[in-house]
Parts: structure tokens; sequence; C-alpha cells
């Protein structure tokens, strides 16, 4: 297929840019300059502590903002996210910011980052296994990043999850196989949009095969051109059909198309997902900034370079933006850059803020805090998945249950929420919290903890690649002492293999407030598990687990 490219100055897009800017009192319709053009490409990340920082950069004319971690309320967000537009509309062209976040589940995002409400994580939504659901959600999730005034989430992840030792993907993928992560990327895809919000799919051609973390390292994925078409290319032919505005690149090699990165490589983004996959929206690069990248340019250098090989929006990280305004303009005017690639770039994200609102008054969306609470919960308690029940599950009545929980400080409050759920249920049992790691001594408050209980409730924690070894060996200490003990996989399920002494395993997904309850109402016998392992296991395959004997249930579903 030929490769359709704009090689005038884009007179569509500076008709609706002039349109959309007559009501802005800094606007000018004059034809946008080499540098403004440039710093329309560059999204800009900032912290909450940033907020001055990232106000000058919309004053200068950049594109758009990254919110990252902070400790904001909403309404503080969205006082930010207006502070931001206001100074944009004080810039030179006066055009409005894409507002972006990393708003792709509950590994990314707790309760208290921006005020967002807790989504659960992709390979949660894998294992409850409900399309309809996962898109009411995000069109739900996507409303609630309207009202904070955001208007583009970097999500969903389409990528494939088939390396067991992924370190940064995991419970972020929807599981192992193509055709259930393309249709439950699509529903979050169609939610989001419905809802206003320009969903990024990432990470082109596909981050599921990786064993190293690109924003430590660059990795390379040698892996067939047939073997990416039949598995990691499925998702986004899937969401290129359906019409997904934006795509995200990867910082990784695949020898079989490229000896540069998928971002710096004009034969992955032009010629495969441009001109084989018909792609026509938006090329958004990952974070150039990030490890994969700085290890062979910095990040001015590499906007420039993304630029030419056919990247639209330039994710520059924390990297100095007046320097890549200044490398791309010095490209164009030199020749490096064709003109023609800068003027597409830059109608493409100009049309694409259009298309999103971007120049219309705002909207103030009313809250709809219940129905993604009742929508969260549903989908926690289906995806909640009983690998083994050993006749652990529901916990024997009249024992004393010890529940030992391991995971980050900022997740320990989501634990309390299963602990509430023993008691409520009339269970004996007290609950330890510890970090990922193993601290000196701890491991001797560990067995003195199970010491005094009948039963075990372990919670391991894992993110995505391999598990922390203190706590690995201590939870294999706590499960050959004796006891019966439950194995609560909080996080990536891939750590369930490191325990084949556990006589019960429930696999969470992510240790969300509303999993942890519905874990706490399996083990009581109030809930009946219905997840299914949306990842293959050494000895288990994907699918729903058997039942070993019948389920007895007691009380009312919560």
């Amino acid at each position: 297929m030929s490769r359709r490219r704009l090689t005038a100055p884009a007179p569509r897009a500076l008709f609706f840019l002039c349109a959309a800017l007559a009501l802005l009192p800094a606007a000018s319709c004059a034809q946008p300059t080499t540098e403004q053009k440039a710093a329309q490409l560059l999204i800009v990340s900032y912290d909450s502590s940033e907020l001055d920082q990232a106000a000058a950069a919309a004053r200068d004319g950049v594109g758009g903002i990254q919110l990252e971690w902070g400790s904001y309320s909403l309404e503080r967000t969205r006082e930010t996210t207006k502070r931001l537009q206001k100074a944009a509309a004080a810039s030179p062209l006066g055009a409005p910011l894409f507002i972006a976040v990393d708003y792709e589940g509950g590994s990314v995002y707790s309760p208290t980052t921006l005020g967002l409400l807790e989504l659960p994580t992709n390979m949660m939504l894998g294992a409850a296994d409900d399309e309809n659901d996962t898109s009411i959600l995000f069109y739900l999730a996507g409303k609630e990043l309207r009202r904070a005034g955001i208007n583009m989430a970097f999500g969903p992840v389409l990528d494939v999850n088939t390396n067991p030792k992924n370190p940064i993907i995991g419970i972020r993928s929807f599981g192992s196989d193509p055709l259930e992560a393309a249709r439950l990327g699509g529903a979050v895809i169609s939610g989001f949009r419905a809802a206003g919000i320009v969903p990024v799919a990432k990470h082109f051609p596909g981050h599921g095969a990786a064993e190293k973390d690109s924003h430590k390292t660059l990795p390379v994925i040698d892996l067939s051109t047939a073997a990416l078409e039949a598995t990691h290319l499925v998702p986004f032919k899937t969401a290129i059909a359906q019409g997904v505005p934006a795509i995200m690149t990867a910082h990784i090699i695949y020898p079989a198309l490229d000896d540069r990165p998928a971002t710096l490589s004009s034969a992955v983004i032009q010629g495969l997902l441009e001109g084989r996959l018909g792609f026509r929206g938006l090329v958004v690069t990952d974070s150039l900034d990030m490890k994969a990248i700085t290890s062979l340019l910095p990040p001015p250098a590499a906007a420039a370079a993304a630029l030419k090989a056919g990247a639209d929006l330039l994710l520059l990280g924390k990297g100095d933006y007046r320097a890549a305004v200044r490398e791309i303009t010095e490209q164009v005017r030199t020749g490096k850059i064709p003109e023609a690639r800068l003027n597409d770039a830059y109608a493409k994200a100009t049309e694409a803020k259009r298309a999103a609102g971007l120049f219309s008054p705002p909207e103030t969306p009313s809250p709809f805090d219940k129905a993604y609470k009742d929508i969260t919960g549903e989908l926690s308690r289906k995806a909640v998945t009983l690998v083994r029940g050993g006749g652990l599950v529901p916990l024997p009545e009249g024992k004393k249950v010890a529940v030992i929980i391991f995971s980050p400080a900022r997740f320990a409050g989501n634990a309390l929420s299963l602990y509430r759920a023993l008691l409520e249920a009339g269970y004996s049992a007290k609950q330890y919290y510890f970090g990922i790691g193993l601290r000196p001594g701890e491991l001797a408050q560990l067995t003195r903890a199970a010491a005094g209980a009948d039963v075990l409730v372990l919670g391991g924690f894992q993110w995505a690649g391999e598990q922390n070894v203190s706590q690995r060996d201590a939870i294999n200490v706590l499960i050959n002492s004796g006891k019966p003990a439950v194995l609560l996989s909080l996080m990536s399920p891939y750590d369930i293999p490191s325990y084949p002494g556990a006589a019960a395993v429930m696999a969470l997904y992510g240790m969300t407030e509303q999993t942890m309850r519905a874990a706490g109402d399996i083990l009581t016998g109030r809930l009946d598990p219905s997840g299914r392992l949306p990842v293959g296991l050494p000895g288990r395959p994907r699918g729903r687990a058997g039942r070993a004997g019948g389920r007895r249930l007691r009380g009312d579903l919560k």
C-alpha cells in the first residue's frame, strides 16, 4: 500500500486552527513558524510539584503536557489543567494543550494519584472477560478524566504478554491471547472515545515478548515477521480497523524489521504501521528520556530522529523542550527533515485537537463516582480466579487465621478490605503487613505470626518479572511449615509457580480495594469465584480453573 502524506503546509488544519482560535485574545492566523510547529509536536512530562515549569512550557507553545505522579485531589487537578490551558491560550499560537496521563490500570495509578479513581489492572479485566462492562468502565473513567480537564490517555496497553519473565508489562497486559487482547483493548478504546478522550494504544509493534525493561535498557525482540503477525500485531490491527486515533511506539529493536528501535525506525512507522497496516492517525513516541533511547541519542536529537522516521507527537519526558525545538528547526532548515514531514505532523496534531473538541468551550461533566465504583466492583468480583482450592476455600470455620501481606506501602490500605471481610464473616483473624522485600529480623516476626494461627493466608506481590527473592523464600518457609496455607497472588500471576507447596491459590491481578474485598468474600464463602486465567502457567492452561468438589456459600453476595 502506498503511503499517503500531506506535502502542503496543511491549509485545512490552518483553517480549523484560525476558526477555533478566533475567540482567544492571543490568537493569530498568520502562518505558524517552523519553531511554533515544532513546539506543537512536543508533549512534556511534569510532576504535580512542577506546575510552574509546566505552565511556562505551555506559554512557550508546546503541544501537550503529561501529568505524572502527584497527590492531588480531583478538584486540584482540575484547577491545574485550567491553569495550563490558560497558559497555552497566552502562547503565540494560542492553541489548546493535549493534557495526557498514563491512565491504564491499577498498577500505574493509586487512589491518591491526581485524585483519579482506581482502575482494575488490564490482566484483571482479562480474567473477568466481560467486554461490555469493560467498555462501560472506561466510558465512566473517561468522563472522570474530562471532569479533571484531561483529554488524552496513554492506553490501552495492547501488548500480548507472551513472556512470563517480562519485567515491565505483566499485569499491564490483558493476557497472552492476541484475540482477547484485541477484543478487550477495543472495548477500552470504545469507552474512552465515547467519553471524549483520545486513547493512545501502545506499544507498537508489541512489548509483550521482552525480557528487559525499556526504561532501563534497549531491549531486542528477535521474533520473525510471521510471529509478530500472528500474535503481537493482532490487537493493533483490530484497533486500526476500529479507528483508534493514536498509537504509541515501543523503544525496542525488532531485527526482523530494522536495526533501529521502532520509535526511530521509518521501516516500522512508515513501512509497517502506516504503509502495510494503513494507520492514518497520530503516531506518538514513548517517552524519549527512557534509557532505551538516551543510550543512543539525547532527547532533543531523538525527537528530531523520531519525527523524521514518521512520528507525529514526540513525548519528551523530562527532556529540554527548547533544545528539541531548536534541533528540529535546524534539521528542517538544513533539509535533514523534509519540511513536508513537519507540516504533515503539525496538521495531524491540530486536526486531532479539533476532533477531540479542544477548541470548543470546556464542558463540566457530572460526577460518575457511584456508577464507576459499581462497575469496578462487578469486574473485580468476576476477575478473582481460584486456581486451586485444596479444600481450604472457603476457609474452615472456627480456626485462627493469620493474614500476611507483602506489598508496597501505597497499597497497604487496600489490604484492609480483605481483613474486614474476614472479620465481618465472624472469623478470628489477625493481619500482618510487610514490604516487598524482608528487612533483617522480619523473618522471625513472620514465623511468630504464623505460629499463633491454624490457617495462613499469604499475599505475594510481584510486579511483572522476577519475584523478590527474600519475599519468595519467606512465603515458601511459611507454606512448608506444616500449616494449611492459601496463597494470594496479588499482582502478576507469573509468581504462582514459585509456590508449588501452596494447598490453595487465588489470583487477583491487582491489589485494588475492590479486588481485595472480592478475595475476602471468596475466602469466607460469600462469593463464588468465576475468574479465568488470562495467561498460561507451567502445568496450567489458560482458562477457568476446575473446582475440586462442591462450593458452599455463606450469606448474601456482596
